[in-house]
C-alpha cells in the first residue's frame, strides 16, 4: 500500500474557498482509502502567502481553491516545484449555491495562470464547485483517477 501527498492552497480569505477545500480534503482522503493508499497527508498553504518555490518530496497532486467571493487570488497561481515531474494540478472556482456568470470565467484565468507558468493543459483538472461532499468527492475520486492513469 501506498502514501498519498497533496498540496492543498487555499485562499484563506475567502470562506467559500475554506469551506470547498475542507470538502474536497475529506473526499480525497475516502477517495484514496478505497484506491487502496495506506495514508493520506495533505500539506496546507494559503494561497495569498509567498510559499517555496520546490514542492515538497512526493507531492504529485497540488489544489489550488480560490473562491468566486475573492477573485483577486487567482493571480497567486502558479506552477509548483519541477515541471519535468509528472503532477497533477487541481483548480477549482469556489462557488455559492447561486454562481456568478463570472465564475466560468476565473476558472478560465486560472487554468491560463497555470499554462502560461509551463504547466502543460493535460495536467490541470479545473472545476467549479459547491461546498457540497458528494460534488467534492466525486471530484476528489476524478484526480485521483487521472494520477493513477499518469
Amino acid at each position: 500500500m501506498s502514501k498519498a501527498t497533496v498540496g492543498i492552497l487555499v485562499d484563506y480569505e475567502s470562506p467559500i474557498a475554506r469551506r470547498v477545500a475542507s470538502a474536497v480534503w475529506s473526499g480525497l482522503s475516502w477517495a484514496a482509502l478505497d484506491a487502496g493508499h495506506a495514508s493520506t497527508t495533505a500539506l496546507w498553504e494559503s494561497l495569498r502567502e509567498t510559499r517555496a518555490p520546490e514542492k515538497p518530496e512526493g507531492t504529485r497532486v497540488h489544489i489550488f481553491v480560490v473562491g468566486q467571493d475573492h477573485p483577486d487570488a487567482i493571480d497567486n497561481i502558479g506552477a509548483i516545484g519541477d515541471l519535468a515531474a509528472p503532477h497533477l494540478y487541481g483548480l477549482v472556482v469556489a462557488v455559492p449555491e447561486r454562481a456568478s456568470p463570472l465564475a466560468g470565467s476565473l476558472l478560465y484565468q486560472g487554468v491560463e495562470r497555470l499554462t502560461d507558468s509551463g504547466v502543460k493543459p493535460g495536467a490541470v483538472e479545473p472545476a467549479l464547485l459547491h461546498a457540497v461532499p458528494e460534488e467534492c468527492e466525486r471530484y476528489a475520486r476524478r484526480l485521483l483517477e487521472r494520477l493513477r492513469v499518469a
